[in-house]
């Protein structure tokens, strides 16, 4: 039997049981957004450990194609939902998970789309980071590239405040999760219409996202030494470069950065 034949005959089935296995969850869906290195991933898996979310533990993309419909449906565009329903499908879920959480930085460029999607029946949240610090990263698999260039900084984060005042968004700072962790999780909780269980505060026991691809360790409590790295010696000339770009300068400022 050929591939194609095979996604044929059972993806139909899939997304069956798939979409029947999403009716336990009967709240609000929350979606994380941001530039690429700017915590989704740790926000991500904070939220995994409240007893009424679950986190899906790795980027399914369902938010990065759409395709038009052709109906007269009130919104024109539908994401790659059969991912949703094979991902949910394959996965043991909580029985008392009554929500799910979906990151992947690229969400952040569809705020639009997804709200329409959901009819604004959706928890978005959009994590800004210091554009110094994201674009020191290099890239796990080219030694000599950065992982996000400045052009993708400043494009993804004007795409996130487009939505800033927008009362299904939050926009955090990934420094403020750091160092102020206590209040902006209460923040948070509030937000997405949730309380603060004392798992939430000791995520990394409890959560569910204890791996990522986009770490190079298991989950492990916040530190601060991923702020400021922009400061040191060695990173000199790469931030001389970052602070030539005008358009990162103008960011910076806006953010409150310098």
């Amino acid at each position: 039997m050929s591939l194609n034949l095979a996604k044929k005959l059972f993806n139909p089935i899939i997304n069956y049981f798939g979409s029947k296995k999403m009716e336990r969850f009967t709240e609000e869906p929350i979606v994380i957004g941001g530039c690429g290195r700017s915590g989704t991933t740790l926000l991500l898996s904070i939220l995994g450990a409240h007893p009424n979310i679950y986190s899906f533990s790795k980027e399914i993309g369902i938010f990065l194609e759409w395709r038009k419909k052709e109906d007269e449906s009130d919104y024109l565009y539908y994401p790659r939902i059969d991912r949703l329903n094979r991902f949910v499908l394959m996965n043991k879920i909580p029985v008392e998970a009554k929500r799910w959480c979906e990151k992947t930085p690229g969400n952040i460029r569809n705020f639009d789309k997804i709200l329409d999607y959901f009819d604004n029946r959706v928890k978005l949240i959009n994590i800004i980071r210091d554009g110094r610090d994201i674009m020191l990263s290099k890239h796990p698999k080219k030694e000599d590239d950065y992982w996000v260039s400045p052009e993708r900084w400043v494009n993804d984060v004007k795409a996130g405040l487009k939505f800033k005042d927008h009362p299904q968004v939050l926009t955090i700072k990934y420094e403020d999760l750091i160092l102020n962790y206590h209040d902006l999780i209460v923040e948070i909780c509030d937000f997405i219409d949730e309380d603060c269980p004392e798992e939430v505060y000791n995520w990394f026991e409890h959560t569910n996202v204890k791996k990522s691809k986009a770490w190079s360790h298991s989950a492990q409590k916040i530190h601060s030494k991923s702020i400021k790295k922009w400061e040191k010696e060695e990173n000199k000339e790469r931030v001389e470069e970052i602070m030539a770009n005008d358009e990162v300068v103008d960011l910076l400022e806006q953010l409150n950065y310098l």
